[in-house]
C-alpha cells in the first residue's frame, strides 16, 4: 500500500467513521461488485486525478468511495498499483483489480475479514461443485464405452510392460469399474465387465 493510501487512512475523518457509518460496507460490496463484474479488464483506474478513472456509483461521494478503495486493498481483498501524483495536489489515483481472494469472498462466500454487504439480487455466483443430472447413457452408448474399454484391457495385456506394471494399471481399471461413477453411465455393464476381467 502506497504511502498516501496508508495517510488518507489515518486521517481523523476516516478514523472517526470507519467502525461507525453503517454504509462502508455497503459502499465496500458496490467497489467489490464492480470490480469482481470487470475483471476480465484486469486493471482499471481510479482517483481523482484520472479522467478515465471510475467515478462512484449515485450517493456515494468520492470520498466514500476512495476510502472502500484503502480498506478493500488493505485487507487483501483487492490489488492496488498507485500512481505518482503529476499534479503535486496531492491527488490519489492509481489502479486496482480484484484478486483470487476477492474472488473467493464474492463467488463462494468465504470469510471476509472487513465486513462488506453485497445486492445478493446481483449477485453473481458460482455453485461449489454443482450438482448436475446427467441423463443415463442409452444401451449404444454403454456398448461402445465397453467396447473401448476391453479394448484398453487387451493393450495392456498385450504390452511390453513387466507383469507389476501391468497389475497395477489394470488395478487401476478396477477401481475405475468398481466406482459409482462407471455404474451410473455403464449401468450393469460395470459390473458385467469388472466379473469378466478382473475376477478372483
Amino acid at each position: 500500500m502506497s504511502q498516501r493510501f496508508r495517510n488518507f487512512r489515518r486521517e481523523p475523518h476516516f478514523q472517526a467513521q470507519i467502525c461507525t457509518r453503517r454504509g462502508d460496507s455497503v459502499v465496500r460490496g458496490c467497489l467489490l461488485q464492480l470490480l469482481y463484474e470487470r475483471r476480465s479488464e484486469g486493471s482499471i483506474p481510479f482517483g481523482q486525478g484520472d479522467q478515465a478513472a471510475v467515478p462512484p456509483p449515485g450517493g456515494i461521494n468520492r470520498r466514500d468511495w476512495l476510502r472502500a478503495l484503502a480498506q478493500l486493498s488493505e485487507y487483501h481483498l483487492i490489488d492496488w498499483t498507485p500512481l505518482e501524483d503529476q499534479s503535486g495536489m496531492g491527488l490519489l489515483s492509481g489502479f486496482a483489480k480484484i484478486n483470487d481472494f476477492g474472488v473467493k469472498v464474492f463467488e463462494a462466500g468465504v470469510a471476509s475479514p472487513i465486513s462488506i454487504s453485497i445486492d445478493k439480487s446481483r449477485r453473481t455466483t458460482v455453485p461449489q461443485r454443482q450438482q448436475t443430472s446427467t441423463a443415463p447413457s442409452t444401451p449404444q452408448q454403454q456398448q461402445v464405452i465397453m467396447e473401448a474399454l476391453e479394448k484398453v484391457i487387451t493393450a495392456i495385456n498385450q504390452a511390453d510392460v513387466s507383469e507389476q506394471e501391468k497389475n497395477e494399471a489394470k488395478s487401476l481399471l478396477r477401481k475405475l469399474l468398481g466406482s459409482k461413477a462407471a455404474a451410473s453411465v455403464l449401468g450393469p455393464g460395470a459390473h458385467s465387465l469388472a466379473a469378466k476381467y478382473f475376477a478372483g
